[in-house]
């Protein structure tokens, strides 16, 4: 398994972030915005892992081989690793379907020192994403006078049939993709945690929080299943779908800001205190 390591500069850390990365070509978007948040991570004093996950990025196996229990046993032995370099406290960061593969991980997975997660643009539901990521395939077919048509249902069909199915160059294993499928930020029983922000990027700055977002702080909230939870929309690009590599520089001075202020949130450890900032 390959990882990118950022050492907190200066200053000697017992605190920790990993990084759970976004889906297929979702995470390839990704890596330079990935990268500039784990530098100022790293500046203020947090050690940072960035993992690629089996079968993708520089890591071993080809995607098609990749399960979800093998993915959540990557991350299991990410925070391990992170423990072992004197890590005491850890912080969950998931991108985009990365979330989904954070929050199944911290909730199997209690014995780690988990205490905030960070999610930045969440997929909450995993049968929409892979809904969304077969249409790729279907409407590709489309523009294809040579290729047979098809639906997503019946592309669903094949997976849960047991079938691999080719998405965008990407061989999907239904032993990724069904478990996939029943996740559900609403339905995910977790660990109480000190502190959850969730951040959403948009080019309209009166744009409210997705509804999926704005249900699963309710959810988080009402089950007492974060201290705090908070949910902030920032100007920015969506760079995980953009056509050329792009920066969200205020993603990236709002997620540091929020991070910084840890401490005063955790000190606030009790509270009901749900916030949607802008």
């Amino acid at each position: 398994m390959f990882a990118v390591y950022y050492p907190p500069v200066a200053v000697a850390s017992t605190q920790a972030i990993l990084h759970v990365p976004a889906f297929a070509e979702e995470m390839n978007k990704s890596r330079r915005m990935v990268a500039l948040q784990a530098r100022a991570f790293a500046e203020q004093g947090y050690a940072v892992l960035v993992l690629d996950l089996f079968g993708t990025g520089d890591s071993a196996g080809d995607f098609g081989q990749a399960t979800w229990a093998i993915w959540r046993q990557d991350v299991k032995a990410a925070l391990a690793w992170l423990l072992g370099q004197g890590a005491q406290t850890l912080t969950l960061w998931g991108l985009r379907l990365g979330v989904l593969l954070a929050l199944d991980a911290a909730a199997g997975f209690s014995e780690y020192p988990v205490d905030r997660l960070l999610a930045w643009q969440p997929v909450t539901q995993g049968e929409t994403f892979i809904t969304q990521f077969l249409r790729l395939r279907v409407a590709a077919a489309m523009l294809n006078s040579t290729v047979p048509k098809e639906s997503v249902a019946a592309l669903k069909q094949r997976l849960m049939a047991g079938e691999a199915v080719e998405v965008a160059g990407y061989c999907l294993n239904p032993e990724l993709v069904n478990p996939l499928i029943a996740l559900r930020t609403d339905h995910m029983r977790l660990p109480n945690l000190a502190d959850t922000a969730l951040f959403e990027v948009s080019f309209d700055a009166t744009a409210p929080l997705s509804a999926g977002s704005v249900h699963w702080l309710a959810h988080l909230q009402k089950n007492g299943q974060a201290n705090t939870a908070t949910g902030h929309q920032v100007l920015g690009p969506s760079f995980w779908s953009s056509q050329e590599i792009a920066e969200a520089p205020a993603l990236i001075v709002a997620t540091s800001k929020r991070i910084a202020e840890g401490r005063a949130v955790f000190s606030a450890a009790g509270q009901d205190n749900h916030a949607i900032s802008k």
